[in-house]
């Protein structure tokens, strides 16, 4: 579901930030949190990324994840700090041939 339908339909809402682990036992950490937090049923996560896009990749990868396999609307930050418009463009193509469309 796109966030802009969960804002036009609900008053209040819940939602959770993940930063992209950066160790296995970390993804192992987001992993058990997500399957936790699914239960409580928010109306989306969100997945942020590092300074200058440092975890760029990660947070796609993440975002996927989390929409397929906890069945959550994910929505990926997205840093233009040291990006090229056609950087950002290639970016936005990456995510929406991913399926991420927040």
């Amino acid at each position: 579901m796109r966030l802009s339908e969960i804002f036009n339909s609900n008053e209040i809402t819940l939602s959770f930030e993940f930063f992209p682990p950066k160790t296995d036992k970390g993804d192992e950490a987001l992993s058990r949190a997500l399957d936790e937090l699914a239960q409580l049923q928010p109306d989306f996560v969100s997945v942020t990324y590092g300074a200058g896009g440092s975890t760029r990749e990660r947070t796609a990868e993440i975002v996927v994840q989390i929409q397929e396999q906890h069945q959550l609307p994910a929505m990926a930050h997205l840093t233009c700090v040291n990006a090229s418009k056609a950087d950002i463009a290639q970016l936005l193509d990456d995510y929406y041939a991913r399926g991420i469309r927040n």
